[in-house]
């Protein structure tokens, strides 16, 4: 009874459930973003700004929490002080007459206040640095002389370090384990508050009439049905663990639109299930899907200078002697990229978006210096790289004009491509207008206790500057975010790119990021599908902090990068870190979350040189780039980039492949990880590569739970990493072998049943070759 009388209030607090769901856009516009994300609490008091939620051209009339009860807004921000009975809850937002329902999970931080250890009393001035702390030192300085200090972690594993006497190593004593660096971190584990409930949606059923979907869930847990922004059905699984869902009638006129189920019950709530619908029918069908459909998002990064010279008129390299030739114009342009898309390169690679570096006017100039004592290499640097704006609306010269970019994309969009253009708002270059007819724009160069404000990434985060000609912006000013948001608006009212990458995103507050998306929702009258990912170093929670659906759409993940060059790199390396940054990025980003994923960037030495041991973990990857010809070390780089790109293509997110990464090129950092690129003359393992590549990215747009399904990971055997995806009925089993011996598959499913996908020959020898991996279908 009680659960009865529980599930019809719930159903009072949605409204009419099944019947009256109401669409605030019109059936003909194009394919949008994923619906509004859920609202994941805080321990205490969560303020979640309403215009997150609305239309521009909207008014909020109330907020209801998911029993009917009124919440507090102020200052335009609904204030949420309770936590749903469950693992999920709901807010209803009500605007022009009608409501829809905000999903809201309940806070899953762990109240951990770390102590070091006894041997603490010999130690001057302890500090400790984690995967909590985006890996940036704290120090710890507890009441009463104890070295503590107080962290709020999600359940799960959390590697660490301490600093002990100038020295940073794993906390004696404590549980401690290989970080691929030649050290050890220490692990603090934070458990889990119980079993989560578990939902699989397992078939579709079709009528002339109506879409069902069967599930399985926890019985006696409640399962929650949205359609985009409306909660259609709140019902409770029976004691046979098994219900039906009906898709609601309002989704049939209406081409793209998306189902998302959660079952919830007092230990947590499970991982969703993402559906889209075809007007109103489950997608079964990869092909159905378009460049539109974010899920099935290929990413390529490229410098334009360092890309494709398409165009040799305007080649203009600074004429600095200082400027070594590795570090100026190589001449790529618009006009390159334009080339390789009407060659097709990109979608021989399965590549259907393509991220370019900035494209607006740099400095003629050369400024920066690298030395070492060492070498008597030296080089200035000219703004090649585009990193350096003296103008926020002009393209580059050396690209090429406004008029040859937006050929470029249209180009793109003919080959079924999108184009994201990498945008810097942090700071300008000292030559930059804004900076000289504003010089109070800028943040002060200088601290107050006379330190100069460079790279002091994380204890200045919002001030700091990159270099002493680069102005970093004070955002806290009105002016300069009006300023700069419509700088990144002139761009979508004047092309017809897709969206943005942002450049240095956690050095720019919250609000710029507001301002700019519902600038952007003004300018497209939320019928154009602009997609915004970040890029912020920080732990998970500072990178999540950036995605709300008043912001970024997603952020590359940076620290599940980190343990992918661990994992596949190094030879003696585990699948144990790499699990459980997988699972993590799941828990804190969600279960079809966008984060990018990448094989490698512009900031980085090239994996496959890591791999290979001819650039080492812990040097200094810059200077190795300057002074040494870096080249394959045999053939292993290769496999392991093969290993690197099995994994990219078989988890949620959306892959992103770093120029060059397709064949496996080398190098170590800045400037020898952005060599020109190469389409001819590759190696007969360069091209193996590349059409590995190829044949994954065709994988995955070719099965719906490689880009759609839930997602588990599990270590079968030693050096043996097996992910599974499973989407209505359809399942994908993925299985990467990194030791150098062939290994069985593991016990379990029938394998003679399973067709095999990629990977081996066959499997009549029931085996998963050495360094390799295959994908298997049921």
């Amino acid at each position: 009874m009680r659960h009865s009388i529980l599930l019809c209030l719930l159903i009072l607090a949605v409204g009419c459930v099944m019947s009256d769901v109401t669409d605030h856009h019109s059936s003909n516009r194009a394919p949008h973003a994923l619906p509004w994300l859920p609202i994941t609490l805080n321990p205490d008091t969560t303020l979640v700004p309403v215009r997150d939620y609305l239309l521009p051209t909207e008014e909020l009339e109330r907020v209801e929490w998911e029993d009917g009860s009124v919440i507090e807004v102020m200052d335009g921000n609904m204030i949420l002080t309770q936590q749903p009975n469950r693992g999920m809850g709901f807010l209803s937002l009500w605007t022009n007459g009608s409501a829809r329902q905000v999903p809201i999970f309940r806070s899953r931080l762990v109240k951990v206040e770390y102590e070091l250890g006894p041997f603490y009393m010999a130690v001057e001035s302890p500090k400790i640095k984690g995967s909590f702390t985006g890996w940036s030192p704290l120090p710890l300085d507890g009441p009463e002389g104890r070295m503590t200090r107080v962290f709020y972690l999600p359940p799960g594993r959390h590697a660490y370090q301490v600093e002990m006497n100038g020295e940073w190593k794993a906390e004696p004593g404590k549980p401690a384990e290989p970080n691929g660096f030649g050290a050890f971190n220490s692990i603090l584990e934070v458990p889990e508050n119980g079993d989560a409930p578990a939902l699989s949606v397992e078939h579709h059923w079709a009528t002339e009439f109506t879409n069902d979907l069967e599930f399985k869930a926890t019985p006696g847990a409640l399962v929650y049905g949205w359609w985009e922004n409306h909660l259609f059905a709140v019902t409770e699984v029976d004691s046979t663990g098994e219900g039906t869902l009906r898709v609601p009638a309002a989704a049939y006129d209406q081409k793209r639109t998306h189902l998302r189920i959660w079952v919830a019950n007092e230990q947590g709530v499970s991982a969703s299930s993402l559906i889209p619908l075809e007007f109103g029918k489950p997608i079964e069908n990869p092909g159905l899907l378009t460049r539109d459909d974010r899920q099935a998002m290929i990413m390529y990064f490229l410098m334009i200078d360092r890309f494709s010279n398409g165009d040799e008129s305007n080649d203009q390299p600074v004429a600095d002697p200082r400027i070594h030739p590795r570090a100026n114009h190589q001449g790529g342009d618009f006009a390159g990229i334009q080339s390789a898309i009407k060659s097709g390169y990109f979608e021989s690679l399965g590549v259907n978006t393509v991220w370019v570096s900035p494209i607006v006017t740099n400095p003629d100039s050369a400024f920066g210096w690298w030395s070492d004592p060492a070498t008597d290499v030296t080089s200035a640097f000219s703004g090649y790289h585009g990193y350096w704006p003296i103008r926020s609306t002009e393209t580059d010269r050396r690209f090429g004009s406004l008029e040859e970019f937006t050929h470029l994309v249209d180009e793109a969009h003919d080959h079924h491509l999108n184009v994201l253009v990498d945008y810097v708002a942090n700071h300008v270059h000292q030559e930059h207008p804004a900076y000289q007819q504003h010089p109070e724009w800028a943040t002060s160069l200088h601290l107050p206790d006379g330190r100069e404000n460079t790279q002091l990434w994380d204890e200045q985060r919002l001030t700091t500057w990159f270099d002493t000609f680069m102005p970093t912006l004070d955002f806290s000013k009105p002016e300069v975010v009006e300023a700069m948001t419509d700088s990144a608006v002139w761009w979508i009212a004047n092309t017809e790119i897709d969206g943005f990458r942002h450049d240095a995103t956690k050095h720019i507050p919250e609000d710029f990021w507001r301002v700019l998306t519902s600038k952007i929702r003004i300018q497209t009258q939320d019928e154009r599908n602009v997609f915004q990912i970040g890029e912020t170093y920080g732990n998970p929670q500072l990178i999540n902090s950036y995605r709300s659906n008043g912001m970024l759409d997603a952020q590359f993940d940076f620290n599940l990068y980190d343990d992918m060059v661990v994992a596949f790199a190094q030879d003696d390396a585990t699948f144990d870190g790499l699990i459980e940054e997988g699972r993590q990025s799941l828990d804190t980003y969600g279960a079809h979350h966008l984060m990018g994923n990448i094989t490698g960037n512009q900031d980085r030495p090239r994996f496959t040189s890591l791999a290979e041991g001819a650039v080492a973990m812990d040097e200094d990857a810059k200077f190795a780039g300057w002074t040494r010809n870096i080249q394959h070390q045999g053939e292993d780089g290769h496999a392991k980039m093969q290993l690197l790109m099995s994994y990219l293509f078989s988890i949620p997110g959306v892959p992103c492949i770093y120029y060059g990464d397709e064949f496996a090129d080398v190098g170590g950092n800045d400037p020898d990880n952005r060599k020109m690129m190469r389409f001819t003359g590759l190696s007969e393992k360069e091209r193996e590569t590349r059409s590995q590549v190829a044949d994954w990215a065709r994988l995955r747009t070719s099965r719906m739970s490689m880009m759609y399904g839930s997602t588990d990971y599990e270590e079968v055997a030693p050096g043996c990493l097996q992910i599974t995806r499973r989407y209505l009925g359809e399942e994908t089993r993925i299985l990467i072998n990194k030791t150098p011996n062939d290994l069985p598959l593991p016990h379990g499913p029938d394998w003679s049943e399973w067709e095999l996908l990629f990977g081996a020959n066959s499997l009549d020898n029931r085996s998963i070759p050495a360094r390799s991996a295959v994908a298997l279908g049921l």
